[in-house]
């Protein structure tokens, strides 16, 4: 009755002193508001569109009018207007409202806490806000189609409130919600498929399964949108191998008990249809032949409309139609696919080529690099101003950015912004920053050392690095004040400062810096490291030992254009000076008995490496390799030919030593389906002399197993190079302490991430892994390895880097005098990637 009474606009009392066939003016003389003991009185009267001194026409709409703007405000449960008195052809209105209840909290009965806390932010449940009668519907349908989505296709939500005890007009809401039985599909029955087997639709069904005991790593849950998803998924199936017709003319869906339905399917799958003739009209730029090349199709092939739009827009590799347009500026083609004639079963297919004109590249812009200047972007980007359009160099300028490391690999955006008018496209890159620098803090646990000479004691325990890297270093802004947050940074350049030590036995000190465009206007980076290292034991034995090296180097790196650009060349010259007191004493072969010596190293390394993976923390496509060669001069060949080496002691022969080192990487990125990636490595390294008298000196051998954690087991004191070998311990395949001359190792991993966030992007892996050290050619064999298999996780956190914890299973020995299989190992990873 209150409805229909502010619907006519006024309150029954007065109703009668007002002709309602004969409206009259009446000056609003004053307005009042009964009711609202939350809403501010003159909000109401805004709201309303009623004023003081406004001419009304009573009856009249205005009022009614009035009453609909309080009511579309879904704040009041009742809403009237009505006369309180008149005086001549004044009138004094009140505004009477009843107030909905206000949510003061709300819970829910019947579900788990992280079902409930993922729901709270689903219904829109807000303290202090209008309960109102749409919130409460909106709720039920929300909650329901939640549980929908797991299985719970009857699910019962029943909202219950009661007033609030200490809140005035609040409400305490309370959800009870009954999931019921998860609802699995029983059974699929089919009708009228006959070139897919019962086997094959119900394997393009995507999602949607029956229950069967030994299925488990599919849902065989009914969820109506899923089920809806499938049937497309299987009807794009039958299209993709010639059945264009397919229909599914029926299917039905009913419950055996309150667990199971049944699925019933009749499919129509109509014939198989085959390519005849394919014609393409409108293409000036490439003759007919070259598209037919690139198309790929024949006359004779099962026709699938899938394939052809592949062809002609959606190759990922760039194969495609449109990619060899799109790559020489042609920016605004298109390429309609019709069906020209269909005979039998055999299809006429014209391709109509709207080239357009080649579009010119008239501004880059770059968004979202709060750190990284401009400059240190715009450098790398494959497409200026002025050049054309060309897909390829967008793709390679996303790599070029993203192998920056400084920019979240999931948030990069590519926009062109095309103008068909004059023929030009704007390109802007979007971008978000990523934290690029590093705080490692490494542990190891040495264990206990021993000569393996005399099996004396040497040391052992806890070896701590911490290291501060800084991958976007800026030294122009290194005297500026406001620059240090913490350090100057954005330019691009690397700062790297590491301290290791195992208190007075074992220290290393080490500092290195790279310029990757030195001089500003090529990429040729040039790097500059010193390092000092000792490792000693003054207290423990009878005859002291130590080892000290002082060593620097000089880099210079350039890119290649051939054999293509993804090529890099790398020349160091590095010196590294060995003082070392009783070497004999810690291993070092070919110095018995000697107190002193010292060892000089001057090296000249060159490698070649290319680098195309699509991004660097998880790629997911591309390559990288290397090849290297580090060589000092050959002194005895140049200086002493005719010298007899034969007797001369450690000292005299390797004071100044010499050696060739030579290395080689292949890694392999595959994207198996979305984000799995499959990766395969091959590494292989070979250490050798000059002069057949002098031999392999023991300095720069390859050791092998565990995590390959430099520092692990007091590695790298005679320039050995830690391998990794997981399944094994750490630095266990030593050669007796000696290491190798050579060495190779085979990877095969299988990896999935768990989230790609770039806060903290997470992966498990699986893996196949073998590698061995040989002493001699003649004893290298390349499939004789140590064996192992195992699973592992990888984070990659800001300022730390990539943490990994790695299960591996060694199937054979560390070495041949021990029979018993390496077995079950922990590995722990940091700062590096298998």
């Amino acid at each position: 009755m209150c409805c229909l009474l502010a619907a006519a606009g006024l309150s029954l009392p007065l109703r009668a002193q007002f002709d309602i066939d004969n409206p009259q003016p009446f000056v609003i003389a004053g307005i009042e508001v009964t009711g609202a003991q939350y809403s501010d009185q003159t909000a109401v009267i805004g709201i309303s569109g009623l004023s003081v001194g406004e001419t009304i026409m009573l009856p009249g709409s205005q009022i009614s009018d009035a009453v609909k703007r309080l009511w579309k405000e879904n704040i009041f449960g009742d809403v009237a207007i009505r006369a309180d008195r008149i005086t001549g052809n004044k009138v004094f209105l009140v505004i009477e409202v009843a107030e909905r209840p206000r949510i003061s909290q709300f819970s829910f009965q019947g579900i788990s806490k992280s079902q409930a806390d993922e729901l709270r932010e689903k219904i829109n449940f807000i303290r202090g806000t209008i309960l109102t009668e749409s919130k409460r519907k909106t709720a039920d349908r929300v909650i329901r189609n939640f549980y929908i989505e797991k299985g719970f296709f009857n699910t019962r939500v029943e909202i219950e409130t009661e007033p609030d005890k200490i809140l005035k007009n609040g409400v305490t809401v309370n959800i009870k919600i009954d999931k019921g039985e998860r609802i699995k599909i029983e059974e699929i029955r089919l009708a009228g498929n006959a070139e897919f087997s019962d086997l094959k639709v119900k394997r393009k069904l995507k999602k949607t399964k029956e229950q069967l005991w030994f299925r488990v790593w599919q849902p065989s849950k009914y969820i109506p949108k899923v089920y809806e998803e499938a049937k497309d998924a299987l009807l794009a199936a039958y299209q993709e191998e010639g059945f264009r017709d397919a229909l599914i003319i029926r299917d039905t869906m009913y419950q055996t008990d309150p667990k199971h339905v049944i699925v019933e399917m009749d499919i129509q799958e109509g014939i198989k249809y085959y390519h005849r003739n394919i014609a393409w009209v409108g293409n000036l730029k490439y003759d007919t032949r070259i598209l037919n090349e690139v198309l790929s199709i024949k006359r004779g092939d099962v026709y699938s409309k899938a394939r052809i739009d592949k062809r002609l827009f959606g190759d990922p590799n760039g194969s495609d139609v449109s990619s060899i347009y799109l790559d020489d500026g042609y920016l605004f083609f298109n390429v309609d696919a019709v069906e020209a004639q269909v005979e039998g079963d055999s299809i006429d297919l014209e391709l109509r080529v709207q080239e357009g004109p080649q579009a010119i590249i008239n501004d880059v812009t770059l968004d979202g690099n709060t750190k990284t200047s401009d400059q240190v972007v715009f450098r790398e980007l494959r497409t200026t101003p002025g050049q054309k359009f060309s897909r390829s160099d967008i793709i390679r300028t996303q790599r070029e950015i993203l192998a920056l490391n400084y920019f979240d690999q999931e948030k990069l955006n590519v926009a062109p912004q095309p103008n068909p008018q004059n023929g030009t496209v704007a390109i802007r890159y979007g971008v978000e920053e990523r934290p690029a620098d590093q705080l490692q803090l490494q542990g190891g646990w040495g264990g206990r050392q021993f000569n393996p000479l005399t099996n004396e004691f040497l040391g052992g325990g806890f070896i701590g690095t911490v290291q501060l890297g800084f991958n976007n270093f800026s030294t122009k802004r290194f005297l500026q004040r406001n620059a240090w947050r913490p350090v100057p940074s954005g330019d691009g350049q690397q700062v790297s400062l590491a301290v290791q030590m195992n208190g007075a036995n074992f220290q290393n000190y080490s500092i290195s810096f790279i310029e990757p465009w030195f001089g500003g206007k090529k990429p040729n980076s040039l790097g500059i490291s010193a390092n000092y290292y000792i490792y000693q034991n003054p207290s423990r034995i009878t005859e002291n030992f130590r080892i000290s090296t002082l060593s620097a180097s000089v880099d210079y790196g350039r890119r290649l254009k051939f054999p293509d650009d993804f090529f890099t060349s790398r020349t160091s010259l590095s010196y590294k000076y060995y003082d070392i007191i009783n070497p004999s004493r810690i291993g070092f072969i070919g110095f018995t008995g000697e107190s002193r010596a010292f060892v000089n190293i001057l090296t000249l390394r060159q490698s070649f490496d290319r680098s195309s993976v699509d991004a660097p923390i998880y790629p997911r496509s591309g390559s990288i390799m290397s090849l290297s060669v580090e060589a000092t001069p050959p002194y005895s060949l140049v200086f002493n030919r005719d010298r007899d080496y034969t007797d001369l002691s450690g000292s005299e022969k390797y004071n100044l030593l010499e050696y060739h080192k030579w290395k080689f990487l292949s890694s392999w990125f595959f994207r198996i389906a979305g984000n799995l990636v499959l990766n395969t490595k091959l590494e292989a390294g070979f250490l050798g002399a000059y002069n057949p008298q002098l031999g392999i000196p023991p300095f720069e051998r390859f050791f092998l197993g565990g995590a390959g954690l430099v520092g692990t087991a007091f590695a790298g004191f005679n320039g050995q190079e830690i391998l990794p070998l997981r399944g094994y311990e750490n630095n266990s395949l030593t050669n007796n302490g000696s290491g190798y001359p050579f060495y190779n190792r085979f990877v095969t991993e299988l990896r999935y991430p768990i989230s790609l966030n770039q806060s903290a992007p997470v992966w498990v892996l699986g893996y196949l892994e073998g590698g061995n050290g040989y002493s001699t050619i003649r004893e290298y064999s390349p499939f004789n390895l140590r064996r192992a298999a195992g699973v592992g996780l990888r984070v990659m956190l800001p300022m730390v880097g990539l943490l990994g914890l790695d299960w591996g299973y060694g199937f054979d020995a560390a070495s041949d005098s021990d029979p018993n299989r390496s077995g079950s190992r922990f590995h722990f990873i940091l700062g590096q990637n298998f």
